[in-house]
């Protein structure tokens, strides 16, 4: 009886300390695929998903020219990113095609802002985290209107003079 309770005690504290292993490991998946998008680096943050029997179904994503605006016009709003830290996570979806959603604090040169991004979870041959996928990014801004970096299709656009397209505040 007393070794089963020692079995069960040791099982709870390895549980324990492999899931802060993984969610730190994600957490920072995450932040950098953020920090990707804020210094305008497609291809980390809105990575392609490679063909394999556990790979997902690549979820709608920004463009290359959607994050060119958005870390254009963050740079010209706030400034610099210089810290990233995530208030709360909510997972959903099959087994192989998680999307996680997080609530997020920014910190920036010039201002302090709250916000979310979504993530599309891609399992990685190599690694046991999970590479994280942008696929939306928020920043709250009461003032100049939310910045929001989204996919076309869930993203309002409107064309300027020259016929490049822009986002616009939803």
């Amino acid at each position: 009886m007393i070794l089963s309770l020692v079995g069960l005690v040791v099982q709870a504290v390895t549980l324990e300390a492999l899931s802060d292993w993984f969610m730190k490991n994600l957490d920072r998946n995450m932040s950098a695929s953020i920090r990707s998008a804020f210094a305008n680096d497609h291809s980390s943050c809105v990575m392609d998903i490679a063909a394999s029997p556990l790979a997902p179904i690549a979820r709608p994503a920004p463009t290359a020219q959607q994050l060119s605006l958005f870390a254009n016009q963050a740079k010209q709003r706030y400034g610099e990113l210089q810290n990233i830290s995530f208030v709360s996570q909510v997972g959903n979806g099959g087994m192989l095609n998680v999307v996680m959603t997080s609530a997020i604090t920014l910190r920036f040169e010039r201002k302090d802002a709250t916000g979310s991004a979504v993530f599309q979870l891609v399992p990685q041959n190599a690694q046991w985290i999970p590479a994280a996928r942008l696929i939306e990014l928020t920043v709250d801004d009461a003032k100049l209107g939310d910045l929001v970096l989204a996919p076309l299709a869930d993203t309002k656009h409107s064309s300027d003079p020259a016929g490049q397209p822009s986002l616009t505040n939803p």
